[in-house]
């Protein structure tokens, strides 16, 4: 018994095919960027959080509460981190925390 195989015609590269290539690609991406968006807000609620934790604990280790201060104004909200996480951030970060951790009794 001969079993024939089912092959499917090759897609054709018309603007039709490529245009519904391009929303199938741009709903997929749409999704990627949600879930981004969902992430980030979740880190920065946590690196806020972490923030007010070290400022209500930095006056009992005798560090000023300025030196722990949000690297941005609070009042710029979330976007204001996403605008400033690149590398001069991560520097910055860093050497506010080894500054920190030199003051620790």
């Amino acid at each position: 018994m001969a079993t024939e195989l089912k092959t499917t015609p090759p897609q054709q590269d018309t603007p039709t095919s490529r245009f519904k290539q391009c929303l199938r690609e741009r709903l997929r991406l749409a999704r990627e960027l949600a879930a981004l968006r969902a992430r980030f807000a979740a880190v920065v609620d946590d690196y806020e959080r972490v923030i007010r934790t070290m400022q209500a604990l930095a006056p009992s280790l005798h560090v000023d509460a300025g030196t722990v201060a949000h690297p941005t104004s609070p009042e710029w909200g979330p976007s204001a981190l996403i605008a400033f996480a690149d590398g001069h951030f991560l520097k910055h970060e860093q050497e506010a925390i080894d500054l920190i951790l030199r003051k620790l009794p």
